[in-house]
Parts: structure tokens; sequence; C-alpha cells
């Protein structure tokens, strides 16, 4: 009887365990659901603005590294577009310089009776911007004064200072300036002075016209060779308009100058000239109408 009774409760207790044990089993996992879903629903919008961020932050780093790949691109075809415009710039200059002095070697070879050293233009004194430029030759290059300085287009002046290595040019703009002029014309072949205005200072004018002299607009007025500066046929430029001095019997011819004096960059210096120029005979008179020598001379120095 007491081992019956000893074994009951061996028996309760077993089945009380185990439904402790289920018990603790299943209350256990009722926790962990439970803390499960609460961890969840809290952890959610953290982990979604988490990941948010982190998208934002990997798409701005991103973002970025492409921003400063197209600003060092952008950069990079920056200089090369400056290059290639300076190149192009260059090229440009270089076009017009050989175009410039390819019209001076075509001038050149169409009158081979002078010699000419080429210069560039170096200066201009803003006070005197249409009488006196400066060149890169002088002395050292056989530079003389009254040399006559010319383009392949006409008369520029001549050398009135020379220094070794550079040189000054009176254009035949300044008023100071007299150049012994005749029409081209074969039916007028009218001879007067040109010298620079100093009412017009691009606009130089042949004076000592004989009232009934025959010039008209459009003439072209050439270096007539006298004064044994300026060597005859020089294209000094073209008659724009005749004016009558008040009260008197002398008119004079406003001229389009042949040279382009804004644009001077290169000229030529004739140094040496290989054909005979007149000169005035010493009695005779510098009034128009003067009577000149025909005795031939040839250039005092070279060029004159």
């Amino acid at each position: 009887m007491r081992f019956i009774h000893k074994k009951a409760v061996i028996l309760l207790v077993a089945v009380l365990t185990v439904f402790l044990l289920a018990g603790t089993v299943a209350k256990g996992k009722y926790q962990f659901a439970f803390m499960e879903q609460t961890v969840i629903t809290l952890l959610t919008p953290i982990e979604y603005v988490l990941g948010k961020l982190g998208f934002a932050i990997r798409h701005t780093s991103s973002f970025t590294g492409q921003i400063m790949t197209v600003y060092r691109d952008n950069q990079a075809l920056k200089a090369e577009n400056e290059g290639l415009r300076q190149k192009d710039v260059n090229t440009t200059e270089i076009l017009a310089e050989n175009a410039r002095l390819r019209g001076m070697l075509d001038y050149k070879k169409t009158v081979p009776q002078f010699d000419f050293v080429t210069a560039q233009v170096i200066a201009r004194d803003p006070g005197t911007w249409t009488s006196i430029i400066i060149i890169n030759r002088g002395a050292a290059d056989g530079i003389a004064k009254d040399m006559a300085v010319v383009t392949a287009q006409g008369l520029v002046g001549n050398v009135v200072t020379v220094y070794n290595n550079a040189a000054k040019v009176q254009l035949i703009l300044d008023p100071r300036s007299a150049v012994g002029c005749l029409v081209q014309r074969p039916e007028s072949r009218v001879a007067g002075i040109v010298e620079g205005s100093t009412f017009n200072s691009h606009a130089p004018r042949m004076i000592n016209i004989a009232r009934d002299a025959d010039v008209i607009k459009g003439d072209k007025i050439i270096t007539s060779g006298f004064g044994g500066i300026y060597p005859k046929g020089l294209l000094v430029g073209e008659v724009m308009d005749i004016v009558n001095d008040e009260g008197g019997l002398l008119k004079y011819a406003v001229l389009k100058p042949a040279v382009d004096f804004d644009r001077l960059e290169e000229v030529l210096i004739i140094v040496q000239s290989r054909e005979v120029q007149l000169v005035p005979s010493a009695a005779a008179p510098t009034t128009p109408g003067q009577t000149w020598s025909s005795s031939p001379v040839q250039p005092k120095g070279a060029g004159q």
C-alpha cells in the first residue's frame, strides 16, 4: 500500500513537472514573440530613416563625385579651348603677316631698280600719331637720313632721324612734309607739292596748282622725282576734291592717301635707287612753273 502511494506521488510530480515545463515553454514563446513584435515596431521607422539616410549619403557621394568629375572635365575643356583659341589667334596673325609680306615681296619684283630694307613699325607718338612713326631699323642696317619709305600700296614718308637700331619716319600726313608730285594721267601731268593738312590729318593736299590746271577728281598722284629724296613714280594718293583758294589764282586738291596709315605695320626703306633723278638747277625758282635741270644725278647716300 505504501509502495502504491509512493508511485502515485512520483507520477503526480512528473505530471506537474511536464505541465510546468510546457507552461514555461509556452510562456517563453509568447514573451519572445511579443518582444520581437515590440522591437520590430520600434526599430522599423529608425531603420527606414537610416536606410534613407544611407541611400542619400551614397547618392550624395556619387553625385559629388560626378560633379567633381564634370568640373575637372570642364576645366580641362576650358584649358583646351583657350589653347585652341590662342592657337587660332596666332595662326590668324601669322596668315595676316604672311599676306602683308607676300604683298611686299610681289611689289619688290615690280621695282627691281630699288634695293629695300624691310622694317616694322614699333612705336607712334600719341601727340604726333599722323606725323611720325618709329621703325626697328637704323644705322646698323644701312638706314640714312632722307631715305624714302614706302609700302606695296604707295608712299609713306622719309627718314628724318637715325639711331643705331631704330629710326624716325616723317609721314606725308605731316604738315611739315613736302613731296614733289604730279598727276599721272597722260593728258594732264600737272605738277605740284603734296603736304599734310592741318584741317584733316588723314587727307593731305596737293598745293600750288594753277586755277586752270587740268586736275580732276579720281586723278592718281605720283611722286615727280624732283628734289632728290623721293624717286619718280611712287603712288601718293587719289584726288577726292578740288578747292579754289579764296582771292587767288591757285587751287589745291584734297587727296585720299594710297597708304592706310592707321594699319601701318611693316614698311620698306629704299636704301639704293638705280634710276636717274632730276634736281632743281642752282638758279631755279621754287614757285609754281619752276624749271628744272636735266642733268642726271645719282641719289645722295642711298635712296635720296
